[in-house]
C-alpha cells in the first residue's frame, strides 16, 4: 500500500544500528520503493583495525551492508550526547516520521518530538511479550512457533509505547534459522509502517499492559 494521496510525499528518517534486522527492514522498504529521506546511525562509522578480535570489526560488517543498501540516502550519526543536534537536523529536513529498528539507547524526548507527525519503533515480538534488546533470541530459546511484529509509538521507556499496529506471524519454513526469521519479521514490519503512514492521522493507539 502506498501513502495516502491526501498525505503525499510523507518523509521519514530511519534510525538503526546496522544489525541484521535493521538491514532487513531497510531492504524491505526499498523493495516497496519507499526509501527514508535520512538514515541515522547511533555512532560514527567503525574505525579500521588490524586486530581481528576488536569488537569494531564485528559491528563494521552489518554497518557496511546498511550503508551499501542506503547508497544515495543522506546519512547522519547520533551518538547519545548529540541527540539534540540530530533533532535539529530532523526539523531542518522537515521529516514527518521517525522509524526505529534496533537502537542501543533511549531516545530523548527532543529527538522524538522533532518528527512532524510521529516517532515509531518496530519490535520483532507481540508486545508486551518479549520486550528487550533481543526478542527474537528470547522467542527461539522459548521454543515459540508463533512470532510477531509490533509497530509502536516511542516514549521514554524501552518497548512500552502505545501500539499502532501488530501482526502475528506463523513460523515460516526455515524460521529456526534466525536470518530467515528476521527477514520474515522485517518484511511484515515494513508493510505495517507503510500502511500506518497511509492511515495517518486516523490511528487508534492501544496502550500496552505491563
Amino acid at each position: 500500500m502506498s501513502p495516502d494521496p491526501d498525505f503525499p510525499g510523507a518523509s521519514f528518517a530511519f534510525l538503526c544500528s546496522g544489525a541484521n534486522f535493521s538491514c532487513e527492514v531497510l531492504q524491505a522498504l526499498l523493495q516497496k520503493d519507499y526509501p527514508p529521506k535520512l538514515l541515522i546511525l547511533p555512532e560514527y562509522a567503525p574505525a579500521s583495525s588490524s586486530t581481528e578480535t576488536d569488537i569494531r570489526l564485528i559491528t563494521a560488517v552489518p554497518q557496511r551492508r546498511l550503508l551499501t543498501l542506503a547508497q544515495g540516502i543522506e546519512v547522519a550519526y547520533a551518538p547519545a550526547p548529540r541527540q539534540t543536534d540530530c533533532a535539529r537536523l530532523v526539523k531542518r529536513r522537515e521529516i514527518d516520521f521517525l522509524l526505529v529498528a534496533c537502537w542501543p539507547y533511549l531516545i530523548e524526548t527532543r529527538l522524538i518530538e522533532s518528527a512532524g507527525r510521529a516517532a515509531l519503533n518496530l519490535h520483532p515480538s507481540l508486545l508486551p511479550k518479549y520486550r528487550g534488546p533481543d526478542p527474537l533470541e528470547q522467542q527461539l530459546t522459548a521454543g515459540e512457533s508463533i512470532f510477531g511484529i509490533t509497530l509502536h509509538l516511542l516514549d521514554q521507556r524501552f518497548d512500552h509505547g502505545d501500539i499502532i499496529a501488530q501482526a502475528e506471524l506463523s513460523s515460516p519454513v526455515g524460521a529456526r534459522q534466525r536470518s530467515i526469521l528476521e527477514r520474515h519479521c522485517a518484511g511484515r514490519g515494513a508493510e505495517l509502517f507503510v500502511e500506518a503512514v497511509a492511515g495517518y492521522p486516523g490511528w487508534k493507539p492501544v496502550a500496552q499492559t505491563d
